[in-house]
């Protein structure tokens, strides 16, 4: 028993001996193993690196900003490492290109005075760390908001996109070999967004009827409130000239006729009108009748022509003005028809000359002697201009619309009979 006490104790005593040389071993090794934990320095906090571009393959002005807290050391070597990832190895696939001179401007240092230089990495990588040489260390003290910028052709972004890189940097008080701060900062290149639009040429055009009877009036904001197809101005006779809206107590629909134009065309929208020629006419007449010359025995009224003319009771004569321009529901623009400030101008031939050429012709239902307002019809097939943006200084046309008032007196010879004419009015944008 004794000689077996006495082996386990000379055994305890060799493994004890040998727990001591690995711990002394592993003590020296250790360090050589993880160099990061042996050079392992505070954090610099608040880091964030600015980048003026993420374009690929565009020079960039990049802007390191930091704190550093706890300062009891100087400040005097600044290397930053540009490389693929955060820690290890340093590659250089994703990496910016750094002109082979640089120029650092620092802030927020005791000095700012600096030499700044090219120079292949610590960890890897050739070319891909600038060192900048404070001229006078920084004594030791907190540094808030610290900041190092590049020149703006200092560094070109990698040509591809959406590339992440890191910066590491280290912060030495000497020429390099203590380390007092170290941070490891993030930017990407990032693929460039195009954004697409189309501006399309546009023209809304819409004819119909309306009660309205004034240059104040909105028509509505667009088309959609534009219907009706028909204007009737009643039971005509020679001891009156029919002027509508015509009251349907005379017959009438009570209605004028209107056109109503939108268009972004730069250089001007024109709109004409042709009569729709029955049996070689386009007057009012009824239909199938054949028309002689001016007389007043045939079924057909004489057309004014497009001489604008004043309509005497009993003297046979068919003819439409453009009384008004309402544009109340224009929105691009100011547009108002009593002050002249409107896009759609009314051709002379149309435009009631007898009045002046902002007011409103205001003949209206049975009027007895002459008419105010002049009045125009073209019978042929002839296109007739009866308004165009094309003069003014504005050309584009937000929903202005004309109100078109018809007129007609009959002579005591003129046949009866059920009188209609049509017309085809027409819209034409110059973009």
């Amino acid at each position: 028993m004794s000689k077996l006490w006495s082996g386990l104790r000379s055994q305890s005593g060799r493994f004890e001996a040998l727990t001591y040389v690995f711990m002394l071993l592993l003590s020296f090794f250790v360090p050589l193993l993880t160099p990061s934990l042996a050079h392992a320095a505070p954090t610099l906090t608040e880091r964030e690196l600015q980048s003026t571009t993420a374009r690929p393959g565009q020079t960039t002005d990049l802007t390191w900003i930091f704190d550093t807290t706890a300062d009891v050391a100087n400040i005097d070597h600044i290397e930053i490492e540009f490389c693929d990832t955060p820690l290890g190895t340093c590659t250089t696939v994703n990496t910016p290109t750094i002109a082979a001179s640089v120029t650092a401007t620092l802030t927020n240092f005791t000095s700012n005075g600096n030499t700044a230089s090219r120079q292949s990495g610590d960890n890897g990588g050739t070319n891909n760390q600038i060192l900048v040489d404070k001229t006078t260390a920084d004594a030791g003290a907190s540094r808030d908001e610290a900041t190092i910028s590049l020149d703006p052709t200092d560094i070109t972004n990698n040509a591809t996109a959406n590339r992440s890189y890191y910066t590491r940097m280290r912060i030495y008080s000497d020429a390099g070999t203590t380390l007092v701060w170290e941070g490891v900062f993030a930017q990407s290149t990032s693929q460039t967004l195009t954004v697409n639009a189309r501006v399309q040429e546009n023209l809304v055009f819409c004819v119909g009827s309306t009660t309205i009877n004034d240059a104040t009036t909105t028509p509505g904001a667009d088309c959609s409130s534009i219907s009706g197809t028909v204007v009737d101005i009643g039971n005509v006779e020679s001891g009156f000239t029919n002027v509508s809206p015509v009251a349907t107590s005379n017959g009438g629909s009570n209605v004028n006729g209107i056109a109503m134009v939108r268009t972004n065309a730069l250089n001007g929208v024109v709109i004409s009108y042709k009569s729709i020629l029955n049996n070689s006419s386009g007057t009012l007449k009824v239909a199938g009748a054949t028309c002689s010359g001016v007389v007043v025995t045939d079924q057909c009224f004489n057309a004014q022509g497009t001489t604008p003319g004043t309509f005497t009771a009993g003297t046979e004569k068919f003819g439409m003005v453009v009384a008004g321009v309402n544009c109340v529901s224009a929105t691009a623009y100011t547009c108002n028809f009593g002050t002249g400030t409107y896009n759609l101008v009314r051709n002379v031939d149309y435009d009631g000359a007898a009045a002046p050429n902002n007011t409103y012709v205001s003949d209206i239902n049975m009027v007895s002697g002459t008419t105010t307002g002049q009045y125009a019809w073209d019978a042929t097939a002839a296109a007739d201009t009866i308004a165009s943006s094309a003069s003014s200084a504005t050309k584009v046309v937000d929903d202005e619309a004309l109100i078109l008032k018809f007129a007609a007196t009959a002579s005591a010879a003129t046949p009866t009979g059920s009188y209609t004419v049509q017309a085809d009015f027409i819209a034409t944008a110059t973009f």
